[in-house]
């Protein structure tokens, strides 16, 4: 099955043993969630995550 990114519509490749919650960047600069669903779908999303702290 042919994913395609969740910010621009383009295909992108996905790992062929994703794993829940890795991280795949983008050609378009986005950096994608995968989300592995009961029964083995994937889910795509824009990761929302925390970015680097510096402790400033």
């Amino acid at each position: 099955m042919e994913h395609r990114c969740p910010v621009c519509g383009r295909p992108i490749e996905i790992p062929s043993d994703p794993v829940s919650g890795e991280l795949v960047d983008h050609d378009c600069g986005a950096t994608i969630e995968i989300v592995v669903l009961d029964g083995g779908s994937i889910r795509l999303k824009p990761f929302q995550g925390v970015g680097e702290d510096w402790g400033e």
